[in-house]
């Protein structure tokens, strides 16, 4: 731990002097706090900071998002460098491919037969996205030697770019209304081919269609 600056290291007093210039409003918040800082286990090196996490550098590369608890599909892809707090998690990889599948109809039925049911809202259920359950879910994998693997692949790649771009097109705010409506279209039509494309995937028949695409998930 860096104690004073006789070893070449920063001394406390010195990182507060740092810190309250570079980050004065926030310096002058925690300093109330001071006493009650300087009690925490759970610590950086100084205590007005936290404790550092494996993990940070994960936060900072391409990633899919998605929240704790859910009721629908809201896996998206963070290519900001977006930093989550405990309500939100992330797989730490920019596939696509995999966006696509978990945000598929068919994820959302796996997801609500392995998860438990955490309450309603608006009359569907919401359900955790927690480990133990993401982990139970079957992803299928591609064989790149398979001509009709890769083209499947292949289509579900262009099928997520086309619903990013569209999506980025319905946040920039210059939208007239009927354009909105005719774009919301665009997203929806979008969605049922990228459904459509999971379903071929897992090879799922007609039948198991009419099941889930009727279920209340």
């Amino acid at each position: 731990m860096r104690k004073d600056s006789v070893n070449g290291a920063i001394s406390e007093k010195e990182a507060w002097a740092w810190f309250s210039k570079k980050h004065k409003a926030l310096a002058q918040h925690l300093r109330v706090f001071e006493a009650d800082c300087r009690k925490r286990q759970d610590q950086g090196e100084f205590w007005w900071e936290l404790r550092p996490c494996d993990y940070y550098e994960y936060f900072e590369h391409t990633k899919i998002i998605f929240p704790d608890i859910a009721k629908g599909p809201r896996f998206h892809l963070d290519s900001e460098g977006f930093y989550l707090a405990n309500t939100a998690y992330c797989l730490s990889i920019a596939d696509k491919y995999l966006l696509g599948v978990l945000n598929s109809r068919l994820f959302w039925f796996a997801i609500g037969n392995i998860s438990i049911p955490f309450g309603m809202r608006a009359g569907e259920y919401r359900y955790r996205l927690i480990y133990q359950y993401m982990e139970k879910v079957p992803i299928r994998v591609i064989d790149q030697a398979n001509a009709r693997d890769k083209a499947l692949h292949e289509q579900m790649v262009t099928l997520v770019d086309r619903v990013l771009d569209l999506t980025k097109k319905k946040h920039s705010g210059k939208l007239a209304p009927s354009e909105l409506d005719n774009l919301e279209r665009q997203i929806a039509a979008t969605d049922a081919e990228i459904d459509d494309s999971v379903f071929k995937l897992y090879e799922i028949t007609a039948k198991e269609r009419e099941i889930i695409e009727g279920s209340n998930q």
